[in-house]
């Protein structure tokens, strides 16, 4: 056997023989972070896997973290990712806490935190949601993708009830620049 064919049926061993036995090895793994040396590399293995079956087990110990974790940032790029690869069909179980959780890092942090809190958020199409973004957009000192995370969720929920405030948010002349262009074009593309 050529060594080709010897690491083609390790691949096929692997990635469609014992799948499942992997995807659960993988599960174990997200539920344990502090046993993981270099989260950052975990994360983008699991996105570039794009297994929406991950995306329930890292929503869940998403919502059992603490700011101060130091995989919490990881996991939320690895979700984030993974959502954005699943389809609009697939529904997922929202942790109770999550969301709570979701609201402090946007509503009480910012920069990194906060904008990617608000990006997990903006999949989450609710009143809840609405409120939370809303909230942030009142403010003018956080990182820019944080606001711009919001009004994508917002457009996302109800682009007709939130034109006219994203409007509003294109003409502060006390906005970041950058996040008004981002409103001009916005107000283009949904409109």
């Amino acid at each position: 056997m050529s060594n080709i064919e010897q690491k083609l049926d390790i691949l096929y061993n692997l990635l469609v023989d014992n799948y499942g036995i992997l995807e659960d090895e993988l599960i174990a793994l997200i539920n344990n972070p502090d046993e993981i040396e270099n989260t950052n590399k975990f994360a983008s293995l699991l996105s570039r896997l794009k297994s929406s079956e991950l995306i329930n087990p890292l929503l869940k110990q998403i919502s059992l973290a603490d700011k101060t974790d130091t995989w919490l940032s990881d996991y939320l790029y690895a979700v984030i990712q993974l959502l954005e690869e699943s389809s609009v069909n697939e529904e997922f179980d929202i942790p109770d806490n999550l969301i709570n959780k979701l609201e402090e890092w946007i509503t009480s942090n910012k920069g990194e935190l906060s904008w990617k809190a608000a990006n997990v958020l903006k999949f989450y199409e609710s009143e809840s949601a609405e409120r939370i973004q809303l909230k942030k957009l009142e403010e003018y000192d956080d990182f820019f993708l944080t606001y711009v995370e919001c009004i994508l969720g917002l457009l996302h929920y109800d682009k007709e009830k939130h034109l006219e405030m994203i409007e509003r948010i294109s003409k502060d002349p006390a906005r970041d620049k950058e996040l008004r262009d981002f409103c001009e074009d916005a107000i283009k593309n949904y409109r």
